[in-house]
């Protein structure tokens, strides 16, 4: 498996390539988007409207909107593995957390 900070480096030099957008607020509209699209996939879990569900789509919706979440973040210089790290793994450690269950 590739490294994250390996892979938010492609992802800007592909996107580049591929004369996608880069201004801030049009990735997050777009990634706003790619939010409702995996909402989608998973209305057809319960919804009899729709297909079945399938994985394979929301593995693509997912990778979608990482893709955008990464190119907004690389737009500010943000190291997403860095990022995490920080707020997740550490400073989130310090929290006091409720189950969800």
């Amino acid at each position: 498996m590739k490294d994250l900070t390996d892979i938010q480096r492609r992802i800007v030099e592909v996107r580049k390539q591929r004369g996608f957008v880069t201004d801030p607020t049009k990735i997050q509209v777009l990634l706003t988007e790619e939010i409702g699209e995996i909402s989608s996939e998973l209305k057809r879990l319960w919804s009899k409207s729709y297909d079945e569900f399938n994985a394979d789509r929301l593995a693509e919706e997912i990778a979608d909107a990482f893709v955008l979440l990464s190119a907004l973040a690389s737009t500010f210089d943000i190291d997403l593995a860095q990022a995490v790290e920080s707020k997740f793994f550490s400073k989130d450690s310090r929290r006091s957390w409720k189950s969800a269950e």
